[in-house]
């Protein structure tokens, strides 16, 4: 990790080894550079430092949603090395074929989607909703290490007049925030996609659980 001078800046690339197509939920390991920059408040950028995969804030409890994301963007840009139709119903294939059918798709997806963003950092964590995430979405088929690039300004001494001057607020705040995420992650130990299906739309522990989700998460 770099520390730059002058301000409080913290810059690290974290690499990521992904199984093939699908998501790698990266929210781990961007805490954990968070944590390890010392600065508590601020704003995250992150960049993914190449052409053919992308991330993407989604959610974090039902799987069914990841898989969903990924039928419909096979939907809209199949992975068979052919661009869309022309005038004549005829697909002809990519002139950017070297490295396999899957990979001028794969090119597509990532510019339909997102090489970067930038995130709030509050108590030293990412400030993302309970049901939310932080995915790398690989675009191709095999596997690879991806990197990315994470940028963190901050202001260590605007965060600490900001503890002592809100210090009830923010503890029931964090307090909140404790029992959601805790709720959220008994919800994600025990989710089952067919759930829904087989219990003829009964109501569910999990059912349950996401109720008391809502209750704590929108006051």
């Amino acid at each position: 990790m770099k520390v730059l001078a002058g301000t409080v800046q913290a810059l690290e690339e974290i690499a990521v080894q992904t199984q093939g197509q699908g998501f790698s939920n990266i929210t781990p390991l961007v805490n954990d550079f968070v944590a390890r920059s010392g600065i508590t408040t601020g704003l995250l950028s992150l960049c993914v430092q190449h052409t053919s995969c992308s991330i993407t804030i989604n959610e974090n409890a039902d799987p069914r949603v990841l898989k969903d994301l990924a039928a419909w963007m096979e939907a809209v840009v199949p992975q068979d090395g052919k661009g869309p139709a022309d005038a004549q119903g005829q697909r002809r294939r990519y002139l950017h074929d070297d490295e396999g059918d899957d990979d001028m798709p794969a090119h597509i997806r990532t510019a339909l989607t997102s090489q970067t963003m930038t995130l709030s950092i509050q108590n030293g964590r990412l400030l993302l909703g309970t049901w939310q995430a932080v995915y790398l979405w690989e675009h191709r088929e095999l596997g690879s290490t991806r990197r990315i690039a994470c940028h963190f300004i901050g202001d260590k001494q605007a965060s600490l007049t900001s503890a002592n001057t809100t210090q009830t607020a923010s503890n029931q705040t964090l307090l909140n925030l404790r029992n959601a995420t805790r709720l959220n992650q008994q919800i994600q130990d025990r989710i089952q996609p067919e759930a829904w299906a087989e219990d003829g739309g009964n109501a569910t522990d999990v059912d349950l659980l996401i109720d008391r989700l809502h209750d704590i998460s929108d006051p």
